[in-house]
This record gives structure tokens, sequence and C-alpha cells, in this order.
């Protein structure tokens, strides 16, 4: 189909039936004109689109194929892995900014680790080179200075120990690096070692260019949020979480409505389910306050075991919280997991949203990543 090179619409109004459009549409407006084309690529439009359609969160799904996942709408597509990937065994960990996705990559033959960043939506990958080297047990966030919102950055904290690579396994000295894509390296900001440490299931979250882990004292019981302020490059501690939590319960952190935080907590008892938000994170004070208490024998156990996956969710706009499940199948010798999407409505109704199939425990082809929670997007990678 041919392209004209103007359309008869003026631009403010192809801008606003732009910000109408899902972005799985938006891309075939490409060839439409030239110039909605470059409406496509230009950086204010991208950003203003984005924080527009903050609430239309997917789950992506990464095994032979990626597939991105709607529960709104029941609705999935799908999509080759990128050739970038073809000699990655795993990505144990993803963080997510804005549609971009940095991810900590076990390569399938040296068993070392990289990490890239990829929009799936764009299907485009960088690969950062370390300073040194990277660690399973590294932890990672991804944010931005808010004096340039395109100027991301990238933050390691690496506690000192290596285990399970062969070549380097030992101690070293702490570290926390920040990488630049503008100048594109790594520096050292801080090599002392910390006295708190990030909660290892807690799949941190990436709002409004800050960094949120849930975290521990060292040497005191108490849990708490930690964030990571990018602009000024230090850390902060946000507020206690508002319950206890002991260790057969379950709770992640997610994101609301682009500013705030939300909490799940499922009791290992009980069954009942909790999700917490606070007010926005710019406030000069931030606290919890419960926003939705559920309480159903229907109600899914959404951890049951070590090995799998540490639920990954979201609150949709009708307050549902829309939960990635994966549960062990009842039959002894089957070691396939079920992997599921559920709605747990305020009145505590569970509907299976979507049945995204079942994965092997015992086999190679466990899926890079089972369930993350994203918002996809026009950002280009950084170059």
């Amino acid at each position: 189909m041919a392209s004209c090179e103007r359309s008869l619409l003026p631009i403010d109004i192809i801008e606003e039936i732009c910000c109408r459009i899902p972005v799985e549409y938006l891309t075939q407006f490409k060839l439409t004109c030239k110039q909605w084309f470059a409406l496509l690529k230009d950086k204010r439009f991208i950003y203003k689109y984005l924080d527009l359609f903050q609430e239309q969160e997917r789950f992506i799904r990464i095994d032979r194929i990626v597939q991105i996942i709607d529960p709104v709408k029941g609705a999935r597509s799908s999509s080759p892995i990128p050739q970038e990937f073809d000699n990655v065994a795993q990505i144990s960990t993803m963080v997510h900014c804005d549609g971009l996705l940095l991810c900590r990559c076990k390569n399938e033959r040296s068993r070392s680790y990289k990490l890239a960043v990829w929009n799936p939506f764009l299907s485009r990958v960088k690969w950062i080179e370390p300073m040194d080297f990277y660690s399973s047990n590294d932890f990672y966030g991804f944010g931005y200075d808010n004096v340039c919102r395109d100027e991301y950055k990238l933050l390691r904290i690496f506690d000192g120990e290596i285990e399970d690579e062969s070549e380097i396994a030992g101690s070293y000295e702490p570290k926390i690096q920040i990488y630049d894509f503008k100048s594109d390296s790594w520096r050292i900001v801080d090599d002392t070692r910390l006295d708190w440490s990030i909660d290892p299931p807690c799949k941190g979250v990436s709002v409004k260019g800050n960094m949120y882990w849930i975290a521990h004292w060292n040497n005191r019981p108490e849990i708490f949020i930690q964030s990571f302020d990018f602009s000024t490059e230090t850390f902060k501690i946000v507020c206690n979480l508002p319950f206890e939590c002991n260790v057969l319960d379950t709770a992640a952190l997610s994101s609301l409505r682009g500013d705030r935080l939300s909490l799940l907590h499922q009791s290992g008892e009980t069954m009942k389910i909790e999700v917490w938000i606070t007010n926005k994170l710019s406030d000069e004070v931030v606290s919890w306050t419960k926003y939705i208490d559920v309480t159903s024998p229907d109600l899914p156990t959404l951890h049951t075991d070590q090995h799998l996956t540490h639920p990954s969710y979201f609150i949709d706009k009708n307050d549902n919280i829309m939960v990635w499940c994966e549960q062990e199948t009842e039959e002894e010798t089957d070691d396939d997991v079920c992997v599921s999407v559920c709605m747990i409505s305020k009145d505590g109704i569970v509907k299976k949203q979507i049945d995204a199939g079942r994965c092997d425990l015992c086999s190679d082809n466990r899926p890079f990543v089972c369930g993350y929670a994203y918002v996809p997007s026009l950002v280009p990678v950084p170059e």
C-alpha cells in the first residue's frame, strides 16, 4: 500500500486519534502516511502515549515463542524469540521500565550471565557489556534521571558472593554500579556493604524513574520498601510493610496507575488475599491504605512451591486483581505445571481469564520467563 506525504487532517487531530488506539494497532499506521510515521517516532508523543496507557498492562511469557497476554480482554499475541536470544538458556531476572525490559540471561554454552535491554513490542535488543562480570547474586534496577525522561540508567547491586559460576566462584568486594546509556559505560558509586538486603523472590518495580524493592535489615527482622533514586543516585527507605509476613505467606510488589505502589499479600494459613496501596510516591510522607480485602474458599494458592514462579500481578481499572498463577498438577508422577491468568474481584469471585498451557519442571524447555507484568510501548531501546 502506497503511503501519502501528508495527511489531510491537522497534526493535533492525528495525535488525538492515535492516543485512543491500543498500542498493538498503532504500528499499522506507519504505512498510512509519512506524517503519521514521523509522529510514532516523536519522543514527545511516545511518552505522552505511554503515560496515557499506563493502566493497559499485559503479561509476557517467553518459551519457544514470545506471548503477550491481555487478561482483561482475554486476548494474546505471539511472535518469534529474537535471534539475539538464540544461545540463552534462561532469563533469570527481568525489570520493566517504560516498556523496556532489562533481562539477565544465562548463556547456554558458557553458563555465564549476560545483560540485555529489550523492547518486545518493537523486537529490539541491546546487550550491555559488564564492567567485570555478572553474577546470579546480582540485583538490578532500571530507571532514569527526572531531568530527562529518555536518559536511562541501570543499577547493579552485587553482595560479594558467587556460588554457582565455577570459573569465578568465591568472595569479592561488594559493589554498587551504575550504567549510563548516554556514556555507554559503568561506574562504581559505592563499594561499601549495605546493612540491608533485597528479598530474593521480590520482583522490584520501577515507578516514575525510580526503583523499589521489598527489603529487610541484615540484623533486624523488620521488612520495608527500599528505593533507589536515579536522579540523586541515592538509596532511601520509603516505608515499612503494613503487615507482618511469615515464611508461609506470599508478598508481591507492583505499581498502580503509574505513580503509586501496590502490595499483594496472601496469608499462608487462611489463604486470605489483601492488596495495599500507597499514596503518590512524590508525596513527602508515603504510607499504606488497604485497597482490596478478599476472603473466599475459591481463592487460589498463589505460590505453592519455591521452584515455581513467584506471582506477578496488576490491578485493572475495575479494581480486579489480575494475577499470573503456576500450580502443580495433582498427578503424583506428573512434573507439569499448569499456567494460567486469574481474575480475582473485590467480591472474591475467581475467574480463569486465560489458560496459558503447561510447562515441565524437569525439562530443558521450561520457559525463559513464565509470567511477568509490563506495559508495551513505542519507546526505542537506548543506543
